[in-house]
């Protein structure tokens, strides 16, 4: 059997086990309050696929391959602190799959924009998925994921070019070939033989 007096030793580990508790949780409530009124280190973050077709596609898919329709993805985002970063287009896995900037100075409160033409470091077109933006802030010694994905889709051109200089050239050869059908002479002075 338990004495009396060994229990009276040990009454004094549950008061002060609770009271411990209780000064923890009011000191993790202030901490997690004082960084909730912080500034956002990176906010007014904004994906838009270059090219965009009028047809309701969303602005974070987009496909380089070549035919000038969402070709490129325009990263959008703001700084509330000045520092020098890297930027980085992470795949599956965490892999880095581009670096879009290295070592660059991010002025406070200013828009930056970053273009990716959807290609890897090594120049091939990644497989079709979702890709997230990784910026590494120097200063702040801090790495933080850009809110939303992006989705590339890696799939062959369908129907004409957008691009317009692709699509001047063929309406001009085009126009070239029937004025030379027509009266036997080439158009334009293209491929015509000196006199």
């Amino acid at each position: 059997m338990k004495s009396p007096a060994g229990s009276r030793r040990l009454g004094w580990l549950a008061p002060l086990t609770v009271g411990l508790l209780l000064v923890a949780t009011v000191a993790a409530f202030g901490w997690s309050q004082r960084l909730k009124r912080e500034p956002l280190v990176i906010d007014r973050v904004e994906y838009i696929a270059l090219g965009l077709t009028p047809n309701g596609e969303s602005p974070t898919v987009f496909s380089p391959n070549g035919d000038c329709k969402r070709d490129r993805m325009s990263i959008n985002f703001r700084t509330t602190r000045s520092d020098t970063a890297d930027v980085e287009i992470i795949g599956l896995g965490g892999r880095v799959i581009r670096t879009l900037a290295r070592d660059r100075f991010f002025k406070r409160y200013r828009e930056h924009t970053l273009i990716w033409d959807g290609r890897k470091d090594g120049g091939g077109i990644p497989f079709t998925s979702k890709y997230r933006v990784r910026v590494t802030m120097h200063g702040e010694d801090r790495v933080l994921y850009l809110p939303g994905f992006i989705r590339l889709h890696k799939y062959e051109p369908r129907g004409p070019s957008g691009c317009p200089d692709a699509n001047e050239s063929a309406g001009a050869d085009a126009k070239d070939a029937r004025t030379e059908r027509q009266t036997g002479k080439p158009a334009s002075g293209k491929g015509a033989q000196p006199e």
